[in-house]
């Protein structure tokens, strides 16, 4: 099968078993753990109708626990399950499955993000997969670990952006904070400290207990989007870490959700695993305000 090339540009963070460890970045460090919460936001708008998706895609069986989504060009998606190490090719129009392609033993795979030509995969204790000859009918995986595993991350979000791989932690470091740790894809290593971290009398609300369970930078705003599915909610936060909206994804109506993506012209993809019926993957056409 052929996968025409990724119609989006990424960002890039961590890891550190195969080499050096990253230095600090001084632009996205500013953003690591501080002893001030970030300031709440008051009234969130949406650009997004929740309640009327304009695609809903069902999804085999095979992927009753999709956990995680990409876009691999402008007609393919690219998701992971977290059992299985198997890569699924999707229909960015149907979401029909396309090609299946294993890359690596039974596993807790919580995340999948294409960067250029590269393909990586997060797994649930930090490590990052890249995958080669992920074109083709099986694919070969470099394994990287980051340490995070230490660190009681617990790995649920990837996404990227300036040549490094995101990587939300569900778990907090024991204090309130949700932390977001970068990849460097230069140096193939973890950047040693936070690069986002939220707190959480930084979000409104009562329930603040966050959890991500997916990540994605947005291709219009630049913001990076968490998605909590304790909470049934898209965070959106600005370079330093500050929320600046929080998208309730309730309306929505899924079971649990747990992976999402954008499309470059900014539409929304949210997939969810399925408990009492089948997992999906629903598409929302970005509305933003005048």
């Amino acid at each position: 099968m052929n996968v025409s090339p990724l119609l989006a540009a990424c960002l890039g963070l961590a890891l550190s078993a195969c080499g050096p460890e990253a230095p600090t970045d001084t632009a996205l460090a500013t953003s690591a753990p501080s002893a001030s919460p970030v300031s709440a936001v008051s009234e969130p708008s949406t650009p997004y109708r929740f309640d009327q998706p304009d695609a809903r895609f069902e999804m085999p069986a095979d992927l009753v626990e999709i956990s995680a989504l990409t876009v691999m060009d402008d007609g393919h998606l690219g998701a992971v399950q977290d059992e299985d190490g198997d890569l699924y090719v999707l229909s960015a129009e149907t979401g029909r499955v396309t090609a299946v392609v294993p890359f690596g033993p039974p596993g807790d795979y919580e995340g999948v993000e294409r960067v250029g030509d590269r393909l990586f995969v997060l797994r649930a204790d930090g490590a990052v997969l890249e995958l080669d000859g992920w074109a083709g009918p099986e694919a070969r995986s470099t394994v990287y670990e980051t340490g995070l595993g230490a660190k009681d991350c617990d790995a649920e979000g990837l996404g990227a952006r300036d040549g490094r791989l995101l990587i939300a932690c569900k778990e907090g470091d024991g204090d309130d904070r949700s932390r977001v740790y970068a990849f460097d894809l230069a140096a193939n290593a973890l950047v040693s400290t936070p690069v986002l971290a939220l707190h959480r009398d930084g979000v409104p609300g009562d329930d603040k207990k966050l959890r991500p369970s997916a990540l994605a930078v947005h291709p219009i705003t630049g913001h990076t989007v968490v998605l909590s599915s304790k909470r049934e909610a898209l965070v959106v936060l600005d370079a330093d870490g500050t929320v600046v909206d929080v998208w309730d994804l309730s309306p929505a109506g899924l079971e649990q959700p747990e992976g999402l993506a954008f499309l470059p012209n900014g539409d929304a993809l949210v997939s969810s695993e399925g408990t009492d019926g089948p997992a999906v993957i629903l598409r929302f056409t970005y509305r933003p305000a005048p």
